[in-house]
């Protein structure tokens, strides 16, 4: 099994739409078994893969186990939970999901506060910043637990990463995405010392390393590889070429992929994941219909020239669900 983070620290890169896609087209077109875990507390992936109705009875059920649910025996000192989060199935996108929950936006305070009990080597602090690893160690029955992330360097996103194989940033085309992969190699970098410490401190109190599923926690986190989203592109020889004013940024943005590369020892030619180009036309009757964007037809109000379009768009996810299983599988 396959645990990939979605990650950028700027909002509005059209990553809910690129993991439910991408996880829906290797579900489909790959034969994989997939689970994405909303660990986002907007819950932009839960709404987008389950209809509105199905979601509201969901969240307003006393019997839901919730992913916000895993912290509370953590919090009260009980230990991990026996109990798994209830997983739904979304059946247009033919996969498994784990439904978000906005009180997790409150558990950010627990994590801030045992970070710090992790840099001091303290069991607690590795306990609840490893809850997402210990719950990903479970799920063994799939081939990708893909986990969708808010926009954020908090304590919530650390954990996250902290517990996943691989992260794949979705990229925009504009200044802010740019500067936010700068802030996250400074996030990472210091991420990456302060745990090496507090295993080391760890180590020296209790006088073994903390686990879990029997192995010695560390920072194996790599860097899976970028998707370009959302730019105005024009054709040239019947090719594909974002226009002059997106070329600028884009330059600017392979300088700091290349130093993002050279963070986690990895060849930056081997980074480009593919490209999306604005697909404003046909992502909103993908949401309002709760599927997968190449699984549109006329039940979901596509007409006439829109078909193509979604030929069109359906492609550029399957393109990058074949990149990425080729890397992994």
């Amino acid at each position: 099994m396959k645990s990939i983070g979605f990650f950028n620290n700027k909002g509005g890169v059209g990553k809910t739409t690129l993991i439910c896609n991408l996880a829906s087209s290797l579900a489909i077109n790959k034969n994989q078994k997939i689970l994405i875990i909303d660990a986002d507390p907007q819950c932009n992936a839960s709404a987008y893969l389950l209809p509105e109705e199905q979601l509201e009875q969901i969240l307003l059920d006393d019997q839901h186990n919730s992913l916000d649910s895993f912290y509370e025996p953590i919090r009260r000192g009980q230990g991990f939970p026996n109990e798994l989060p209830t997983i739904i199935r979304s059946e247009r996108f033919q996969l498994d999901l784990i439904v978000g929950d906005p009180k997790l936006s409150i558990r950010e305070d627990l994590l801030a506060t045992d970070w710090a009990s992790t840099r001091n080597g303290e069991p607690r602090g590795f306990q609840t910043t490893y809850a997402i690893k210990e719950l990903i160690s479970r799920l063994t029955d799939y081939d990708f637990v893909l986990i969708d992330m808010g926009p954020s360097l908090g304590a919530l996103n650390r954990s996250v990463l902290l517990a996943v194989d691989y992260f794949l940033m979705p990229l925009s085309v504009d200044i802010f995405s740019l500067m936010a992969v700068e802030n996250i190699i400074k996030s990472f970098d210091n991420w990456k010392s302060s745990l090496e410490e507090a295993i080391k401190r760890h180590h020296s109190a209790e006088g073994y390393n903390f686990q879990i599923a029997n192995k010695d926690v560390e920072w194996n986190l790599q860097f899976l590889g970028h998707v370009m989203q959302q730019y105005k592109a024009k054709t040239k020889g019947g090719v594909r070429q974002p226009v002059q004013a997106f070329e600028r940024i884009i330059t600017k943005q392979k300088d700091e992929i290349t130093n993002l590369c050279k963070s986690f020892g990895v060849d930056p030619s081997n980074v480009d994941l593919g490209v999306i180009p604005t697909l404003s036309s046909v992502v909103p009757l993908s949401q309002q219909a709760h599927a997968p964007v190449f699984d549109l037809g006329a039940k979901d109000g596509i007409v006439g020239s829109q078909y193509t379009r979604v030929s069109e768009a359906g492609q550029y996810f399957h393109d990058i669900s074949e990149s990425l299983y080729a890397r992994l599988v």
